[in-house]
């Protein structure tokens, strides 16, 4: 029996073995795993996907634009409900809401009917979720793995981050969902509710592509390079894994969750054909064109430090001389970026960039690190707009909550009135530096003009506000509410803490982290 005197006179051991076993755990170091079977996809037998059959006849790429945000998220769910024979599916993140749940459900109906998934994850927002992927993996035609995983997989992930930054900083940013090997959608939405207008009160605005032919082909083998990546680490390498077994009433939620997201067009009659009346139309709105993959190596770092979206910078080709429209979600242009854009604009060409602005971000941290640069890019000729948290696009977005509010989440940009590039990658450090990133870029005129109109949306002053310098060389914000005209003088809703916390922020050296 132990006293009270031992009680009291020992009570700091418990805290002091946590505090050893969480430091331990923070050194935890992932498993390699060398041995793991390689696999590719391989398009060359699907002719009888219905997906492969709206390229059979085309040498060149299809394209069609994905803005809407509840059309971004039927197009997956359709496109796994057509699958024939595999499933190629790479994110950063997939979250378990509606949405991730919708997306489960039809990916384990998949496998069921046979299709091979391979599902690759990366780690740093997916804490706790081992045993979900090791249910999936379990199944005989599903197969996880997990990019640069923490060494620890419970309560000190974190910490294992902090200290193991050196290799865990490099993470995988790709989004790439491919069917049968010849219809991909790329883009830069994540999977969750957020992304596709079900958030009750905060939601994204975001843009992706379907791309189909040789640029999925494209698409295949970029999703290859990572799966058989040496970062690429099978889930069962975590061990604990049990036999395939899923609990029926976990199955019951996943298709409940499945029901919600349908559309309301869609009666219990019409949900058999809904996949095949999308693909119908989907054939019509196809534009086949010029198009290409571009992707970063899994295996930046020292060697590797350059990424493939130096090409935008370097190439002649995509060298802009009229126009260049860009949005990203995260804007800090240091090292050449600041410079580079400077000089395009410098040349005369019309440089315009919109971004997130301090009550529309979903990282404050980045917007104490973005503000420095915003008078700088002013005195570069080049036109800032930040989007407004609530406004038109707020409203646009909001389609089941009462609260609207808006976050930037796009990347993209139209060069010339003629190149689209849609993607994952942002105007930051983390994009430029630590993370691997993937787009669609198409050369064509229609397309252009297409993703154009939907950022012209995101740019009207009631969504967005212009940023200029006055006479006295400090920022003044304009923009429209309900037809008036309205300036401030400050970060639009922001308070005076609001600033001070970003200045205390900025003064520490973590500008290359974001």
């Amino acid at each position: 029996m132990i006293t009270t005197d031992l009680i009291t006179a020992t009570h700091s051991r418990p805290i002091t073995g946590l505090i050893l076993a969480l430091m331990l755990a923070s050194c935890a170091t992932a498993p390699v795993v060398t041995d793991k079977p390689k696999a590719y996809f391989d398009d060359r037998g699907y002719t009888a996907s219905p997906l492969a059959a709206l390229s059979q006849s085309q040498s060149n790429s299809g394209v069609a634009l994905l803005a809407d945000p509840g059309e971004a998220l039927q197009a997956r769910l359709y496109m796994a409900e057509l699958a024939q024979t595999t499933l190629d599916l790479q994110y950063y993140l997939w979250q378990a809401d509606d949405s991730g749940m919708a997306l489960t459900s039809e990916v384990l109906a998949a496998a069921d009917r046979g299709v091979r998934v391979r599902i690759l994850l990366d780690d740093i927002y997916h804490s706790g979720r081992d045993s979900a992927y090791g249910t999936l993996n379990a199944h005989p035609n599903i197969e996880v793995r997990i990019f640069n995983p923490m060494g620890n997989r419970g309560a000190a992930k974190s910490s294992n981050y902090v200290l193991n930054k050196k290799t865990l900083n490099y993470r995988m940013h790709n989004k790439i969902f491919l069917v049968d090997g010849v219809a991909v959608i790329l883009g830069g939405r994540n999977i969750g509710d957020e992304y596709f207008g079900r958030n009750p009160s905060f939601n994204f605005q975001d843009m992706d592509a379907i791309a189909m032919g040789a640029v999925a082909r494209e698409a295949g083998s970029a999703f290859d390079l990572f799966w058989n990546a040496e970062l690429a680490i099978p889930v069962e390498a975590f061990g604990g894994l049990d036999p395939y077994k899923i609990d029926p009433a976990q199955l019951d939620r996943l298709e409940a969750a499945r029901q919600r997201v349908r559309p309301v067009t869609e009666t219990s009659n019409e949900v058999s054909s809904a996949a095949d009346t999308w693909l119908s139309a989907l054939s019509d709105n196809l534009l086949w064109t010029e198009a290409q993959v571009v992707v970063d190596r899994p295996d930046r770092g020292m060697e590797y430090p350059d990424t493939a979206f130096t090409k935008f910078t370097e190439d002649p080709s995509f060298y802009p001389t009229e126009s260049l429209v860009i949005q990203t979600a995260y804007l800090i242009p240091n090292g050449p970026v600041l410079e580079d854009l400077a000089n395009v604009s410098g040349t005369g060409v019309k440089v315009k960039i919109l971004t997130n602005s301090a009550l529309s971000t979903n990282h404050k941290s980045v917007h104490a690190y973005y503000a420095p640069y915003r008078k700088p890019l002013l005195r570069a000729d080049i036109a800032l707009y930040e989007l407004k948290g609530t406004g038109a696009l707020a409203a646009y977005l909001d389609r089941v909550g009462d609260d609207a509010h808006a976050g930037l989440h796009t990347k993209a940009m139209v060069i010339d009135e003629r190149i689209s590039v849609i993607g994952s990658y942002n105007m930051d450090p983390r994009s430029r530096v630590w993370n691997s990133e993937i787009a669609l870029v198409v050369d064509d005129m229609t397309f252009a003009s297409e993703v154009a109109q939907e950022m012209a949306r995101d740019f009207d002053p009631e969504a967005a506000w212009l940023l200029s310098l006055d006479q006295k060389g400090e920022l003044l914000w304009s923009g429209e509410s309900g037809g008036d005209v309205v300036e401030w003088d400050l970060d639009p809703g922001s308070s005076w803490w609001d600033r001070f916390l970003w200045r205390i922020i900025g003064l520490f050296p973590f500008e290359n982290e974001l």
